[in-house]
């Protein structure tokens, strides 16, 4: 991980050590350069609105200029507040504490170690179980840590990604460990890997592919697919059948 830290308060000038940023990571190997985290103590600090647009105007090139697969960004502001209209929206939801920092900050990220990461799990379902890690303890708690800037009492908070039942199979998948309950309909029509899955926990997921990469495997290569493979499959099919019967029910 790179830290760069800038001290100017002048828009342009951030913007030219942010694209300095960007360059050293796309000519840097990414085994000697996995991040870079630009942090701008003096820019925009007391103006969360002025962050986010000027986020915006990072954000939309790496559309137009095609390279969202290399690159991501990640905010962090000390008054970041989720505008999503979703339950972690509003300045007082412990939710925003994902994305409040001392100070402003662009995380540079290379978009195939975000998804290897993330290891074939919906980010919905991360955000939900992080979510829930923070309003267990509280906004009162977290706003004094971030503005003494110490997460002692964080040292013994334990976060369980086995809470919610999809995160919990998926992880049995990647460990080769699931249970038949989990992904067969005989034993229940609703797959416990898709309990609670909706469509913003699955935005990430590409659940076509799953399916043709069965459908691959099966049909072409007339190969079994094996019980880790068809729980995916199942609840990749399941999500794209309720999805399709609202729909055509609209």
């Amino acid at each position: 991980v790179h830290y760069c830290i800038d001290r100017t308060n002048l828009v342009e000038e951030v913007y030219q050590k942010y694209w300095e940023e960007v360059v050293r990571v796309e000519q840097s190997n990414e085994r000697d350069l996995s991040t870079t985290l630009l942090i701008c103590p003096n820019f925009a600090l007391q103006n969360v609105e002025m962050f986010e647009n000027f986020s915006n105007t990072l954000t939309q090139p790496l559309e137009t200029l095609h390279v969202e697969d290399l690159l991501q960004l990640v905010f962090f502001h000390p008054e970041w507040t989720f505008r999503d209209g979703g339950d972690r929206a509003g300045p007082a939801s412990a939710a925003n504490y994902a994305r409040r920092s001392p100070w402003p900050m662009i995380n540079i990220l290379r978009t195939n170690q975000v998804r290897a990461a993330q290891k074939g799990i919906p980010t919905g379902l991360v955000y939900q179980q992080n979510e829930k890690t923070l309003n267990t303890i509280g906004s009162p708690e977290l706003e004094q840590m971030l503005r003494n800037r110490d997460w002692t009492p964080l040292q013994d908070v334990k976060v369980n990604r086995r809470d919610f039942e999809a995160l919990r199979v998926a992880q049995d998948l990647q460990d080769g460990d699931v249970k038949s309950s989990d992904y067969e309909l005989s034993v229940d029509s609703t797959p416990a890997a898709n309990k609670g899955l909706d469509k913003e926990s699955a935005k990430d997921a590409d659940m076509i592919k799953v399916i043709l990469q069965a459908l691959d495997k099966r049909l072409e290569s007339g190969e079994a697919l094996s019980g880790p493979e068809t729980g995916v499959t199942l609840m990749a099919a399941d999500f794209l059948i309720k999805e399709l019967e609202a729909a055509l029910g609209s």
